[in-house]
């Protein structure tokens, strides 16, 4: 998997905030997450399609399409390559999807033949996690966990 840490936004975005200079010299946040794939159209059809993500940006011509929310929020880049993947055929990703309903979600997705690695299971820590792959061998998780941000709190 290759990550980009970006630290400015786009040109077409706006110019990035005033700030301090060493604040000017942080990364601001995780961008986009970039995963292989071997056929645009078939990976659209999965992250879009399936999955529910927008297209934010398709510049096939750069080898290149990016899905998911509106900005400021993550997204997930795509691009053709050919790889081996990894043990079983399986590449993990380490991108994690946060779900409303764990099993709807596991549903439909059991719906159009997604194949799990780790069915929905109820975790220690109270929140519900599975582990699936797509078209490419890519692993992704979903997690249901509504009290995420209060874990920690003083």
């Amino acid at each position: 998997m290759y990550i980009r840490f970006v630290g400015i936004r786009s040109h077409r975005r706006g110019k990035m905030e005033a700030g301090t200079a060493k604040e000017k010299a942080l990364a601001k946040r995780v961008w986009v997450s970039s995963i292989r794939v071997t056929d645009f159209d078939r990976a659209l059809e999965f992250y879009r399609d399936l999955l529910g993500f927008p297209v934010q940006l398709e510049a096939r011509e750069f080898n290149w399409i990016e899905v998911g929310p509106e900005e400021p929020l993550c997204k997930i880049g795509m691009s053709v390559q050919e790889w081996e993947s990894g043990e079983g055929g399986v590449t993990r990703t380490g991108i994690v999807l946060e779900v409303e309903d764990m099993d709807a979600f596991a549903a439909r997705l059991k719906e159009h033949g997604v194949r799990f690695t780790d069915e929905p299971e109820v975790q220690p820590w109270g929140g519900i996690v599975a582990n699936f792959l797509d078209p490419d061998g890519n692993e992704l998780q979903a997690v249901y966990d509504p009290a995420h941000y209060e874990y920690g709190k003083p």
